[in-house]
């Protein structure tokens, strides 16, 4: 991370904060530099045994992989030719020697590329102690014609990290352009399902698919090149523990699946699986991200990965010991991280579905083991089911979710791969949240819709649980209004917002969340939310944006206002504040102030102190982040939507209006506020990359 940004973050904490965390950073930063000097003679990897990976999806029904042949058929064609599209990247080929687009005006590379030998060559880049193994494990590729991955490269800038670098010692933010994400997100191994989905439906004789021996042998040898050129504890893709964590998860559910079409992998491949899995598991037990106040979804992910990893693991000390922590964690973390409204507390819709996936797969998996292994816990499942239902809730009746706070498009595992097959290759759509929804149904019986196409994830988790589904209507506090004596306001500014046709505007159905911050009115046609609440993370707001009081709205599929999204973070900081400032949304303007200062990247005080004080009939909200108290008030009535401000008054009886403005489209209302911030519909994408 680089020094710029560290001042910044420092900069927004309170003094004694600051003192802490630099003193742990300190800390880090002298264990990692004596950590590499001491383990760079050492082998890294864990120790080979004749232990396996036990199975836990036997039985799975792969019918419902039917209604996504199309979609998996042309991911892993490109997947096998070693092509990801993966946060705003587009579709190019991951290989050492590559040259990549670059982000904006910022193009690094290429890096070298790899002689016929290449396996020599790749391992010439590690440290001393861990060569050897690293070259038995690239050994084990005995394909003439297989080329290796660069899994330490951004492809989208092109700069390339060293493997010889200690993990935790890695530098990112500190070069313009550079996104660390972008290997981290390869790493993850998201692709790995798909490979074994293919070989299913290649059984099934669904055309186009290659010969369904080719997926397994890919898998394989994607895993072992990996393994070869990543030495644990070693290089960019062991940096984060939340990363390394999800790739365990990915790696194993692709390996069960196989399994359970009854693929039988050579005993030396399945050593080598499982002690990395070993080695995953002692990397996410020794570096936790952990925070007494603020750890969120990468401590939930940390949790989540190492669950899957103890239970496949067979039983013995160590793996017990991992599963009975992960248990007792969970227990604590989902109650903590969902409030009783079901919504996540990083106040950020799209990390809401990664966390609500986590929690979702990893319960299924805890509560499915053998009566031998299982570990009991109360994971409060009445606020998993009721995740599920806000999903359901926030989501537009395009399809497509409201977007607050942060997306990097994170998911746990992609088992329904969601993409839009139309134009030159499929693009993923990264606001169709319904895969949460299909988890949740191999747990509970919600009141509702089942998609075909989800089927399979649904699959899924069903064998991953084991048991009954648990009936989970609607809770009656997730439909509960917030009310207080009704108020009068002045008036500064009011908007009617009118509709080509009043009756989409009909028989709202009004919808609070408070614990999250969100409030909505909708139908089969229409879909309006008011912002208004907590910033997330315990106060942090790390992945919250300068959204308080800002209204979404879609009417018959057309965005009228919505929130821009927030297109990347450290590899352009300016282009990230502007994603979070209040001009990029249909919140209260008072000139150009901000709510809260956009000093730190992963950091917004709660200077706004937003509050709901009103959502019966109409919307009546405040925060207090321009010095004295803004309201808004949002009302529907006779086909019309009304958005009134009052902007640094207090309320009294009389009611003026100094502005009043008629909007009747999308254009108008984007001119007169000034919404021009490109949409972002995903991680590095925005509507012109699209």
């Amino acid at each position: 991370m680089s020094l710029a940004h560290l001042i910044r973050v420092g900069l927004s904490m309170a003094p004694r904060e600051a003192v802490r965390r630099a003193w742990t950073l300190g800390l880090r930063v002298a264990e990692t530099r004596l950590l590499a000097v001491a383990r760079g003679r050492r082998c890294s990897y864990a120790e080979l045994s004749a232990a396996r990976l036990e199975p836990r999806l036997s039985g799975l029904d792969f019918a419902g992989l039917l209604p996504l042949a199309d979609t998996v058929r042309e991911l892993v064609c490109r997947v096998l030719d070693h092509r990801f599209d993966l946060l705003g990247s587009g579709w190019v080929r991951v290989a050492h020697g590559e040259t990549y687009a670059g982000f904006g005006r910022y193009r690094y590379g290429p890096g070298p590329a790899l002689p016929s030998d290449w396996g020599q060559a790749v391992v010439a880049e590690h440290r001393s102690g861990n060569r050897r193994r690293a070259q038995a494990a690239l050994d084990l590729i005995q394909d003439p014609d297989w080329r290796p991955i660069d899994w330490h490269v951004d492809f989208k800038s092109g700069f390339r990290w060293s493997p010889s670098t200690w993990g935790r010692g890695v530098p990112y933010g500190h070069r313009p352009g550079v996104d660390v994400k972008v290997p981290w997100e390869l790493a993850r191994f998201q692709h790995g399902p798909w490979l074994a989905m293919a070989h299913a439906l290649a059984g099934q004789d669904c055309p186009g698919f290659a010969d369904f021996g080719r997926y397994a042998a890919e898998f394989r040898h994607q895993v072992l090149d990996f393994l070869g050129a990543n030495p644990p504890g070693w290089g960019v893709n062991w940096c984060c523990t939340m990363d390394v964590a999800i790739r365990a998860a990915n790696i194993l559910v692709a390996w069960d699946l196989f399994r359970a079409q009854g693929v039988v992998f050579d005993p030396a491949f399945e050593a080598e699986l499982a002690a990395a899995m070993l080695a995953h598991g002692r990397h996410v037990v020794r570096f936790l991200e952990w925070d007494e106040h603020h750890r969120g979804n990468h401590y939930l992910a940390n949790l989540a990965g190492l669950a899957f990893i103890a239970a496949y693991l067979p039983g013995g000390p160590e793996a017990d010991g991992w599963l009975a922590f992960a248990a007792e964690r969970l227990a604590v973390e989902i109650p903590r991280q969902f409030g009783a409204d079901g919504a996540n507390f990083e106040a950020s819709t799209a990390y809401h579905r990664l966390s609500a996936e986590m929690a979702l797969y990893s319960v299924a998996l805890l509560q499915g083991l053998p009566v031998e292994r299982r570990v009991e816990g109360d994971f409060t499942l009445d606020r998993l089911a009721r995740a599920a239902y806000f999903t359901a809730d926030v989501t537009k009746p395009s399809g497509v979710v409201v977007q607050i706070g942060d997306n990097d498009s994170g998911r746990f595992l992609k088992l329904a791969p969601l993409f839009d097959l139309g134009g030159d290759a499929p693009r993923e759509r990264h606001l169709d949240h319904s895969g949460v929804v299909a988890a949740a149904l191999g747990l509970f019986d919600l009141e509702l819709p089942v998609r075909p196409d989800l089927a399979f994830e649904t699959a899924v988790a069903v064998a991953l649980a084991r048991r009954e589904r648990m009936v989970a209507p609607r809770a009656a506090g997730a439909l509960a209004t917030v009310s207080v004596p009704q108020e009068t306001a002045h008036h500064l500014v009011r908007l009617r917002i009118e509709p080509p046709d009043p009756a989409a505007l009909e028989g709202l159905t009004a919808l609070a969340y408070p614990d999250f911050g969100l409030f909505i009115w909708r139908n089969s046609r229409a879909f309006v939310s008011v912002r208004c609440g907590p910033i997330g993370q315990n106060g942090q707001g790390g992945h919250a944006h300068n959204d308080q009081l800002a209204v979404e709205i879609e009417i018959d599929g057309i965005a009228w206002a919505r929130d821009p999204g927030s297109f990347v973070y450290t590899a352009d900081l300016a282009a990230r504040n502007r994603y979070r400032s209040a001009l990029a949304h249909f919140g209260p303007r008072y000139g150009g102030d901000e709510p809260a200062r956009l000093t730190a990247p992963f950091r917004l005080e709660d200077r706004a102190q937003a509050q709901a004080l009103r959502f019966e009939a109409d919307f009546l909200g405040r925060h207090r982040g321009f010095g004295e108290s803004t309201y808004r008030r949002v009302a529907i009535a006779s086909g019309v939507l009304v958005v009134e401000d009052l902007l640094g008054g207090a309320l009294i009886d009389a009611a003026t209006v100094v502005e009043e403005h008629g909007i009747r489209s999308p254009a108008e209302l984007a001119a007169l506020w000034g919404l021009h911030c490109p949409f972002s519909p995903g991680y590095g994408l925005t509507d012109d990359s699209v």
